[in-house]
């Protein structure tokens, strides 16, 4: 039953796409697990890469931003990252 729960909840996250709830199961998640904070560093570059390094957001930046995503290193792909955080920033700060 609880298994079932969790997967309603999931379906419930995915549409309505509340970063504030996804965010509190991925700590639930880092709670669970006891993740330390460099532990929770690599896990969120890991899938920040992840999400990077999908083909369809590879030919979205190449496209848009010019910038190929294969040559960029751990530095570039942090700071392709923090750029990506402050636009997001913005935009619900002005919402």
């Amino acid at each position: 039953m609880e298994q079932y729960n969790f997967l309603d909840q999931l379906e419930k996250l995915k549409e309505e796409k509340n970063l504030d709830e996804i965010g509190e199961l991925l700590l639930s998640v880092i709670s669970i697990y006891s993740l330390t904070v460099d532990e929770v560093a690599a896990l969120s570059y890991y899938m920040f890469n992840q999400a990077l390094m999908n083909p369809t957001n590879v030919r979205f930046i190449e496209d848009n931003f010019y910038i190929d995503v294969n040559d960029l290193g751990i530095e570039g792909k942090l700071s392709f990252m923090q750029a990506l955080v402050a636009a997001y920033v913005e935009k619900i700060s002005n919402e």
